[in-house]
């Protein structure tokens, strides 16, 4: 089969361009680059992180995880806050600002996708639910091996 005249294989691929333009655009609009963005993800995702936790989910060195945490809080998006239970820990807090912008940015694909899923039928919901698993798995086992490869 030739992936490339398949219409399923075609969508995907549009899925994944437009993901990589719409990161793009969410950098800009939060004037960061795509890995200090990467690491916001992780943030309003997660919640607050140490910057060695941060450096393990982003798969940089503690000391790039370090100049990536200075970079966001120089320009607002993040603060340094003491562990509540661990004093000697820090943790990297996302500031409430930049996940409500975050999110007014996304909030549109948001509603968009929010109604194409609750439109979806139960016998059809599984189907998808199925194949996007599939996809996701393709995706976590390429790139397991890739960083295995390193």
């Amino acid at each position: 089969m030739d992936l490339a005249d398949d219409p399923i294989a075609t969508r995907l691929q549009a899925v994944a361009s437009l993901s990589q333009r719409m990161s793009a655009n969410m950098a800009s609009h939060l004037g960061v680059n795509a890995t200090d963005l990467a690491a916001m993800e992780h943030l309003i995702t997660d919640g607050p992180l140490t910057a060695s936790e941060l450096a393990s989910r982003l798969a940089v060195t503690t000391a790039a995880s370090t100049h990536i945490v200075d970079r966001l809080e120089k320009v607002g998006h993040v603060s340094r806050e003491r562990h509540p239970t661990d004093r000697r820990k820090l943790m990297v807090t996302p500031a409430e600002e930049s996940v409500d912008a975050a999110f007014a940015h996304m909030a549109p694909i948001l509603t968009g996708l929010e109604s194409v899923i609750s439109d979806l039928s139960d016998d059809d919901r599984a189907v998808v639910e199925d194949f996007l698993s599939r996809v996701v798995d393709v995706f976590t086992s390429a790139t397991t091996t890739e960083m295995e490869d390193s």
